[in-house]
């Protein structure tokens, strides 16, 4: 009765942790749909566990436990990663992140930091990424540019790359900006906090070696992004990216 109950809570808050970004700023993505259809199937399976047979019980059981474990340790890369701060890196990439329907708080911030940054260390190129746009600009790079230039950067210091549809080919195509103009392959990458160690993978893919200029997520926020992105995490060897 007490594993009833505890399961059934469990759903319960899983569902209003993961309706939230839904709710409060229409964020539907991977994260929260798999977080909800999760916790949705916890509560059923709380309420209605006398249906189910014992084996079929710790079958479920055994797949819970694998999963936090892998949640576990997903989420220690993830803050190995974003504690491996960027401390005088020479080149800043700027990482794009699109929503068409408005600018997203998450570029916003991604930019505010990389302009500290840069502000900061006067040395520093920066490679603004991104190719997908919206109908309020043609592309993330040339957003993050604009941006980067109302908080003083000149526009010397800043290069758009603007073809890119992913963190993957934004790696790729900034190592190649990287070679061709004799740059650093040392890296600070301006992402949120959840993106630093998929970042950091597609970084190294390029042979690149990255360094953390982290954006905070609001706390309401992380578990629909953590999901997501632990879901694009264990994609990766499918995609080979």
């Amino acid at each position: 009765m007490i594993i009833r109950i505890i399961l059934m809570l469990i759903g319960i808050a899983g569902i209003v942790v993961f309706f939230l970004p839904m709710g409060r700023k229409g964020i539907a993505n991977a994260g929260n749909i798999t977080g909800l259809i999760v916790s949705v199937l916890v509560l059923l399976f709380g309420t209605f566990s006398w249906l189910f047979s014992r084996v079929t019980k710790i079958v479920l059981l055994v797949l819970v436990l694998l999963i936090l474990i892998l949640v576990i340790l997903i989420n220690n890369q993830m803050t190995k990663a974003k504690r491996n701060i960027a401390r005088n890196q020479e080149v800043v990439i700027v990482l794009g992140s699109t929503n068409k329907y408005y600018i997203s708080d998450i570029m916003n911030a991604r930019i505010k930091e990389a302009a500290r940054y840069l502000d900061k260390h006067d040395n520093a190129i920066c490679i603004a990424c991104g190719g997908i746009g919206s109908e309020y600009y043609k592309t993330e790079a040339e957003y993050i540019a604009v941006e980067l230039a109302k908080y003083g950067i000149p526009k010397s210091r800043i290069i758009t790359e603007t073809t890119s549809i992913n963190t993957y080919e934004n790696m790729m195509n900034a190592k190649k900006i990287i070679e061709e103009r004799n740059l650093s392959k040392l890296v600070a990458i301006a992402t949120s906090d959840f993106h630093q160690y998929r970042a950091g993978i597609n970084a190294r893919q390029a042979r690149l070696h990255p360094y953390a200029i982290n954006t905070p997520t609001e706390k309401y926020l992380y578990p629909t992004y953590f999901v997501k992105e632990m879901l694009a995490i264990l994609i990766m060897p499918i995609r080979k990216r």
